[in-house]
């Protein structure tokens, strides 16, 4: 489910390779949040992948979460 939902809210179209570094919490500075604790780890991957509900509200907190990386809101 997760992946038809990041599908059609084009966010597969946005990663790029620092914004998946930084979500995994491979970042160069160890100093930042993500590596000390990565937003994977926040997802329930089972769950994203049966419930359809959870799927659409982990995509639109991503969804936030990239925005906030690319500095268009926040």
């Amino acid at each position: 489910m997760i992946f038809l939902f990041l599908w059609r809210a084009g966010l597969l179209r946005r990663m790029n390779s620092e914004k998946i570094r930084f979500f995994v919490g491979a970042t160069d500075n160890p100093l930042y949040l993500s590596r000390r604790t990565p937003l994977a780890s926040a997802i329930s991957w089972l769950r994203a992948l049966v419930s359809p509900r959870y799927a659409r509200a982990v995509v639109g907190w991503l969804a936030y979460r990239a925005d906030l990386f690319d500095g268009l809101c926040g």
